[in-house]
């Protein structure tokens, strides 16, 4: 009995750890979007005039 406490306890860690963890991707994906579609730091290609 002392066996199957530990494994559900056990179980119950992980799905804290894997939920944290996708949260905590996801937080780290949405960061990546907004720094790429920050304007205010937007840099943009010119080209060169020719002559």
């Amino acid at each position: 009995m002392k066996i199957n406490k530990i494994i559900l306890g056990a179980i119950k860690w992980l799905r804290y750890i894997t939920i944290a963890y996708m949260l905590g991707f996801a937080n780290v994906l949405n960061q990546e979007t907004k720094t790429m579609d920050d304007t205010l730091n937007k840099i943009e290609q010119t080209s060169e005039d020719e002559d």
